[in-house]
């Protein structure tokens, strides 16, 4: 290991003792029912390993990182038979780092929204998520300036969670339930992939380059050879940039340029709501281009994330506040002072009226600002023969304006599986179908979260994308028979795949634009004929329609009133037939038909 060789070395001394391990079976091993067994750990250095089987007629998959997607995806592969060694850069998960359900390193871990869509996954995986760990929120409380804080239903249904606790509650299902099939590796970042020879090599995370280590770190250096490679490494993945540096993938990423911290919120103490309710709540502190979202603790306290202007957003948040209050950006934010002007002005009730306590000032000044959302998109989600596949943020990330990023990346996990299932004796052609169904979806949901916040350059002030939204909701409810909710309330439904809701949002948009035409006209008329005339008509039209009565131009009118309505029905059917036509549905096994043959079934 000490020659300058020493990786390439390494994979030659690996691929010699692959050799002697017995050829695998291509046929895939049965779905396992799930069974409750006891949990065996060795612990060795900074590793915790659940013993594995070394039994040969199954396939073997690697995944590289132990966050929720790479947990997920270690879990349903085993579920069909699967072999799966789990490595993960960090040293100690967030149970043995001693961390309780929603605190933790601020830097490192933060809650998380889980969806409907994303609790599918977890279900259709066996996972529970303890009680104690989560909060099901029953809505939503904004704190508006110089206002009682307003309640409303929004995030009811939904599940508020420590990204630590979903991982760990994911591997504990793990080990439990295939305590011989699963091997979880922590400490030890991939280093490199030979993809020909299928063999990932992975070091000792806080060890030196490998020239320098010594012949005593007979563990700082592992190989592992495998039949799929699962690439769940973040949205800085290696594997990725080692695909894309060979030309097995392009990616493009988009970035925000919010910037981001977080921090501790103490309990709520509300006056107009419910203690116990606004405990369960998401709450949110809405200033334009400055923002505060905070979604509940189980032990009761807020994970507060604190978003401001930076990049072009900086100067527009400048210019918009010239003259009147202080124009934060995290540049403005220096010291413990700063700190306390920033709550002052922008969230005054974010301590239940208190000053900024200088623990929770000393955990924001520590804190390095980050990006508040990165968009990767990848040409494909596989390399060319199928044994590398990417997974959560390393295949998607998403910016968080949707709360999309955690669901979609629980959701790819049950693709993969569903995929491997459908085709259990091609591994190949069910990789190269996972990409095909998958690659669109994902690409949708990054393009609805930037929509969500109108661009890197209008951010969630997008007055027009809310005011669609606001419109359409008034539509459903006025005329029901013509619009539907807005389409994007479908989009935590795991019964719609992500490009069906980009297609019902260009759809209603049309529907839109149809009513909007129905409105110029009737405009036209009034301008052109008057209010009187116009109203006299329409009053006719109608005695004609109901009683058969009226005047020669009171049919007229009628007839062309029942025409414009008899069309405009006509095009709202055909616009739901359309849609319905072009829904492939989410998780359908008929999604997973091979278009050159090969079964279907279902991962949930």
């Amino acid at each position: 290991l000490r020659s300058p060789g020493s990786i390439a070395n390494l994979i030659h001394l690996t691929q010699s003792a692959r050799a002697m391990v017995p050829t695998l079976s291509s046929r895939q091993a049965p779905l396992v029912p799930s069974r409750r067994v006891g949990t065996r750990w060795r612990h060795r250095g900074s590793r915790a390993v659940i013993l594995a089987s070394s039994s040969a007629d199954a396939k073997k998959a690697v995944v590289v990182g132990a966050g929720p997607a790479g947990s997920l995806s270690a879990l349903y592969l085993a579920n069909l038979g699967w072999h799966v060694k789990v490595y993960e850069r960090r040293a100690a998960s967030g149970d043995a780092r001693g961390v309780d359900a929603g605190a933790g390193r601020p830097d490192i871990s933060y809650n998380v929204v889980l969806s409907p869509r994303g609790m599918n996954a977890l279900a259709g995986a066996g996972v529970t998520l303890p009680e104690e760990r989560v909060v099901r929120m029953v809505g939503n409380v904004r704190h508006l300036p110089g206002a009682a804080p307003a309640v409303s239903r929004q995030f009811k249904g939904t599940v508020a969670v420590n990204r630590d606790a979903l991982s760990d509650a994911i591997a504990s299902t793990a080990a439990t339930r295939h305590p011989e099939r699963i091997e979880f590796t922590r400490g030890y970042g991939v280093r490199d992939v030979d993809f020909a020879r299928r063999v990932a090599v992975f070091a000792r995370a806080s060890d030196a380059p490998s020239d320098d280590l010594s012949d005593d770190d007979e563990d700082a250096c592992v190989s592992a050879p495998y039949d799929l490679l699962v690439a769940a490494d973040g949205v800085n993945s290696a594997v990725r940039s080692m695909l894309a540096k060979g030309g097995d993938v392009r990616v493009t990423q988009n970035a925000d340029e919010m910037m981001f911290k977080t921090v501790k919120l103490p309990a709520r103490i509300e006056n107009d709501a419910d203690g116990e309710e606004a405990a369960r709540c998401f709450h949110t502190w809405p200033r334009g281009l400055v923002s505060m979202l905070a979604p509940p603790d189980p032990a009761g306290t807020l994970s507060g994330v604190i978003i401001l202007p930076g990049g072009a957003h900086a100067g527009a948040h400048a210019g918009a506040r010239a003259g009147a209050r202080r124009a934060w950006t995290w540049d403005a934010v220096a010291d413990e002072d700063d700190v306390r002007a920033l709550f002052e002005d922008e969230f005054p009730d974010a301590f239940n009226g208190a000053p900024v306590p200088p623990t929770a000032a000393a955990q924001i000044l520590a804190q390095r600002a980050r990006r508040g959302g990165v968009t990767t998109r990848c040409s494909r989600l596989s390399n060319a023969d199928g044994s590398v596949v990417l997974a959560g943020d390393a295949a998607h990330s998403c910016w968080p304006s949707l709360g999309q990023g955690a669901n979609c990346a629980l959701e790819t996990a049950q693709y993969l599986a569903t995929a491997i299932e459908s085709m259990p004796d091609d591994l190949r052609g069910a990789v190269r179908r996972f990409d095909e169904v998958r690659t669109p979806q994902v690409h949708a949901c990054g393009r609805l979260s930037e929509a969500g916040f109108g661009g890197v350059a209008k951010r969630a002030g997008n007055f027009f994308f809310f005011a669609k939204i606001g419109l359409l909701a008034l539509l459903n409810k006025a005329m029901p028979f013509f619009f539907d909710k807005p389409a994007l309330a479908n989009i935590n439904d795991p019964a719609w795949a992500y490009d069906d809701v980009e297609d019902a949002v260009a759809q209603e948009t049309q529907a839109l634009a149809a009513f909007g035409g129905v409105l110029l006209a009737a405009s036209v008329g009034v301008v052109v004929f008057g209010w009187e005339r116009f109203i006299g008509a329409s009053v006719g039209a109608v005695k004609a329609i109901a009683l058969g009565e009226g005047t020669a131009a009171d049919e007229g009118a009628a007839l062309a009133a029942l025409g414009s309505a008899a069309a405009m029905t006509g095009l709202f059917r055909w616009l739901a037939k359309r849609r319905r036509e072009r829904r492939k549905g989410n998780m359908s096994p008929a999604v997973f038909v091979s278009p050159s043959g090969g079964g279907a079934a279902a991962a949930a």
